[in-house]
């Protein structure tokens, strides 16, 4: 046979400063091969738009499933940055991290049964799991659930901070996705009892230890990492300005009002929270503030000495972020989450 119609079954990947060699198959992204060898390669959103899992490319070549141009500043791209979850090898690869996989979150495979499952809010089941064993994980991560007789896993934030160890119990904010495979199941009967397969800890938002004030805004149950964080918070003192912006369409959405509350009165410092309301009855009882979250963003003082923590669908955080580097706030200084269903993540 020509040689020139050879074609590469699978590439190796050497990762500076790690012992291992990775093997990608033909077809697969970096990142789908890193994360099926149990490598705790950080991500989120698996499609190119969150930037979580860049490189540095340092020898060899690759295809992209779409421009890392699109989510990498100019001087990340001259410095041979590239997102692993749309590079795929086309020879051998030579590559870096910015930090050793041994300081990453090691993920593995867990059995969660479901012990309780109450309506939050009119969309919004909050779910809780017993595990099969400890999970460690820091506020702000999230989970890969598995349901039994639905092909392939869906992605949710842990809603609460573990403490000092592992934790046993879990607590997820699920938002009934019409037509979601996972979501009509899991609101469509009485799940209690039924094992879920866990695979975890994923995530890179978290929070940063600095004492700089703090936005957060959070969309639908983009609120379960924001309200992980803020309980991370509070346990380190709560003596951070706090302003807390939630979008909701109505009122039926609004959940956790009790847990916001109770977390400002024991805060050390001002909370502000502000609850906005986008499709809100024109001629409802409600008096607070309508319109879309990010448009309350411009009405915080100093905005550019803020920290940002943004969750939520990405229409809106693209928003968001947008107003906050106009305001003068630093790529550094904002932290987000996009939260995407499975027909986004199947793009």
């Amino acid at each position: 046979m020509f040689s020139f119609l050879k074609k590469q079954r699978s590439s190796k990947v050497r990762i500076a400063g790690e012992p291992a060699i990775l093997e990608v198959p033909r077809g697969k992204t970096l990142l789908e091969a890193m994360l099926a060898e149990g490598l705790a390669m950080p991500h989120d959103c698996k499609v190119g738009s969150c930037g979580t899992c860049r490189f540095k490319l340092v020898d060899g070549k690759i295809g992209e499933l779409s421009p890392s141009a699109l989510v990498l500043e100019r001087e990340e791209l001259a410095a041979g940055y590239r997102l692993a979850c749309q590079a795929m090898p086309r020879s051998d690869l030579t590559i870096a991290l910015d930090a050793p996989l041994a300081m990453q979150s090691t993920v593995e495979d867990y059995t969660g049964t479901i012990i309780a499952a109450p309506r939050l809010c009119q969309d919004i089941i909050g779910l809780t799991l017993e595990l099969d064993r400890p999970l460690p994980f820091s506020p702000g991560q999230y989970a890969d659930l598995t349901a039994p007789g639905i092909e392939g896993p869906r992605s949710y934030s842990f809603a609460f901070a573990p403490g000092a160890g592992a934790v046993q119990l879990l607590r997820f904010h699920i938002r009934h996705v019409p037509g979601g495979a996972f979501t009509d199941w899991l609101f469509g009967g009485d799940r209690i009892g039924t094992k879920l397969q866990l695979r975890a800890p994923y995530g890179q938002f978290c929070l940063k230890q600095t004492s700089a004030p703090m936005i957060c805004l959070a969309g639908g149950s983009g609120l379960a990492p924001i309200m992980a964080i803020l309980e991370q918070a509070m346990a380190l003192g709560g003596t951070r300005p706090v302003t807390l912006l939630y979008g909701a369409r109505s009122q039926q959405n609004l959940y956790c009002l009790a847990e916001i509350e109770e977390l400002s009165a024991a805060w050390n410092a001002p909370f502000e929270f502000t609850p906005v309301l986008s499709e809100e009855p024109a001629n409802s009882e409600w008096t607070g503030a309508r319109g879309l979250v990010t448009e309350a963003l411009t009405s915080i003082e100093d905005l550019e000495s803020h920290e940002a923590y943004l969750c939520g669908p990405p229409a809106m955080i693209d928003t968001a972020e947008a107003i906050l580097l106009n305001a003068g706030i630093g790529k550094d200084a904002i932290t987000a989450d996009r939260f995407l269903d499975r027909s986004q993540r199947c793009k």
